[in-house]
C-alpha cells in the first residue's frame, strides 16, 4: 500500500511572516512534502514563487476556498488554484444547524465542484465536530451531506481529531467515506471530552496509526497532512518537529 504523501497546515503562520523561504526550507528539511494553503505564493512573481517552492521539494496540497467565495468568485478560485499547481481546493467551514441548511449547502457544493471539476480541480469539504454532533434522525450530518453531493465532484478531507471529538471513530469513517477522501488531516487531542485539548500528533488519544492504515486501505488519499490547531507545550516548530518524528518512530512514513 502506498502511504500517502506527508503535508503540514498552520502552526509555522508567524515563522513565515518573519523568514518565509527560510521557514519553508526547515519544513522540507525536517521531512515535509507539502502545505496546505500557501496563499502567501500568490503575492508578487507566483511563477518564480511556486518554481522556488517545488525546488525545495514541496506542493501546494490543496488551495482555500469560503462559502461566499464559492459563490461569488470561483473564476478566482480556478484561476488562484492553477496558478498554484495544485489539484484541490477546500472550503474548511460551514455550519449544520438545520436539515434544510445542510441540503441548500449541497446544492452549492455540487455546482461548484462540477465546475472545478471541469478544470481539473477536486473540491473537499473539511470537517469539523459539529458534522457528528449534530444529526437529523439519527444520521451524522457529515452523511446527509455525502448522500445529497455527486461523489464525482464533491470530496471530504477528514479530520481525524475533530471525528474523534465528534463521538465517532476516525478508521471507521474513512472506511465509509472510500472513494471520497483524497485527504486526511492528522491530529492529535489528549482528551476528547471538551474542544481544545490539542497535543502534538502520537501524544494524545486519537487513533493515528489506525487513520492511516484505514486511509491505506481505502485507496484514493493524496495527503496526511500534521495540523494542530494551538500550540501546547511545545513551539510550533518543536511541534511540527515531534509530529514528524512520531509518525516516522510508529513506522508510520516507510
Amino acid at each position: 500500500m502506498t502511504r500517502p504523501k506527508l503535508g503540514l497546515i498552520g502552526l509555522i503562520h508567524e515563522e513565515v511572516k518573519q523568514d518565509l523561504w527560510g521557514t519553508l526550507k526547515r519544513v522540507a528539511e525536517i521531512g515535509y512534502e507539502g502545505i496546505e494553503g500557501a496563499h502567501y505564493l500568490l503575492q508578487g512573481d507566483v511563477k518564480e514563487n511556486v518554481k522556488r517552492f517545488h525546488d525545495l521539494g514541496l506542493r501546494v496540497a490543496t488551495h482555500s476556498a469560503g462559502k461566499d467565495a464559492l459563490r461569488e468568485d470561483l473564476d478566482k478560485i480556478i484561476a488562484d488554484a492553477h496558478a498554484l499547481e495544485t489539484s484541490h481546493v477546500t472550503m474548511w467551514w460551514a455550519t449544520c444547524n438545520s436539515r434544510e441548511e445542510v441540503l441548500r449547502d449541497a446544492e452549492l457544493y455540487n455546482a461548484a465542484g462540477e465546475r472545478l471539476a471541469r478544470e481539473g480541480l477536486k473540491f473537499c469539504y473539511h470537517n469539523h465536530d459539529h458534522e457528528f454532533k449534530t444529526t437529523f434522525n439519527g444520521v451524522y450530518a457529515l452523511d446527509l451531506l455525502a448522500e445529497y453531493t455527486d461523489p464525482k465532484n464533491v470530496f471530504f478531507r477528514l479530520d481525524v481529531a475533530w471525528i474523534a471529538v465528534g463521538g465517532a471513530q476516525p478508521a471507521h469513517i474513512l472506511k465509509k467515506m472510500a472513494g471520497r477522501v483524497p485527504a486526511i488531516h492528522l491530529k492529535d487531542v489528549y482528551g476528547t471530552d471538551e474542544v481544545g485539548k490539542w497535543t502534538a500528533v502520537g501524544t494524545g488519544v486519537v487513533d493515528i496509526k489506525g487513520s492511516i492504515q484505514a486511509a491505506c486501505e481505502i485507496g484514493g488519499v493524496e495527503w496526511m497532512t500534521v495540523e494542530q490547531d494551538k500550540v501546547r507545550n511545545l513551539t510550533p516548530f518543536e511541534t511540527v518537529t515531534v509530529s514528524y518524528l512520531n509518525l516516522k518512530e510508529a513506522g508510520l512514513l516507510g
